[in-house]
């Protein structure tokens, strides 16, 4: 049957440029508020701009958003083309979504569709090893058939000893999808009033395809400016400006890490302390830290 299995073959065209490859499985892990939505929109926005996908075919299931938020995404669904899905708007219900799908691959007619799934929570319990196994085995089958999946959760709230953000819930969706990523939020900067520039990057911990091992994005929020505003802000970071926005990032954990000590040196400092031995010794018996790390 390797005729018939060629024919249904997509080429290696990206759905969302160097991150997610057509005909496979992605997903994208990121903390709340690191801008994964906003920025899954915007790389697939710039994909039916440049003709590389059919925005007929694209679905977007935005299950975990406020009803203003919903509206405000439609707004950009309508102008690149593509499906925005809503609970309780024209009928949809996302507990049917699966069953949908599993019509879509009997049917023969999965191939080329684009379903994206924001967030992966509201479709399975990823902490149960068994349901995110058998989620696995449903979207597995639906790749196979020629679609393209599209996953957005949430990382863990701890770190790993090197500080980089991990994975929330059992390892089986990771060991199922084709492709993972973790969303790291690099640190915003505020450049004048009321208007702020984040820059996040999409760390690649598995592959399959040639994918980034790393891409980096900045938007910028203006107060009192709607999500349109901040859509259209979107651009890649060039090498340099990562390098610099890594650097920022080190020293604002550092200024989160040592901000109780911080606190208390300003303290002091207000009270009329300002020699550094005596400072030292002040915070010291405020019992806050060593005096080698103070």
């Amino acid at each position: 049957q390797s005729e018939a299995l060629k024919e249904k073959m997509l080429d290696d065209e990206f759905v969302l440029k160097d991150l997610a490859i057509l005909g496979q499985w992605t997903t994208f892990y990121a903390a709340p508020n690191t801008g994964k939505t906003l920025l899954t929109m915007w790389l697939i926005s710039e994909q039916i701009i440049d003709g590389k996908i059919n925005p007929d075919d694209v679905f977007y299931v935005n299950v975990d958003d406020t009803y203003k938020g919903g509206v405000e995404k439609t707004e950009i669904a309508e102008r690149s083309g593509f499906h925005m899905l809503l609970p309780n708007v024209n009928g949809f219900d996302k507990n049917n979504l699966l069953t949908i799908v599993d019509e879509l691959i009997k049917a023969d007619e999965a191939s080329g569709k684009i379903i994206i799934l924001d967030t992966l929570k509201k479709f399975v319990e990823i902490m149960d090893k068994t349901k995110a196994s058998e989620f696995g085995d449903k979207s597995r089958s639906f790749v196979a058939s020629g679609g393209t999946l599209i996953c957005l959760a949430h990382t863990n709230k701890h770190k790993d000893a090197d500080g980089k953000s991990i994975f929330s819930g059992t390892a089986d969706i990771v060991d199922d999808t084709d492709c993972a990523f973790i969303i790291e939020n690099l640190g915003s900067t505020e450049e004048y009033y009321g208007i702020t520039e984040t820059r996040v990057e999409f760390r690649n911990i598995k592959a399959r395809g040639d994918v980034a091992e790393k891409l980096a994005f900045a938007y910028t929020k203006e107060q009192g400016a709607g999500y349109l505003s901040l859509f259209t802000s979107v651009k890649y970071l060039e090498e340099s400006d990562l390098a610099k926005a890594k650097e920022w990032a080190k020293i604002q954990r550092g200024h989160e890490q040592d901000s109780e000590i911080i606190d208390a040196v300003k303290q002091h400092i207000r009270e009329g302390i300002v020699g550094k031995t005596e400072l030292i010794d002040k915070v010291h018996e405020d019992a806050v830290a060593s005096k080698s790390k103070i």
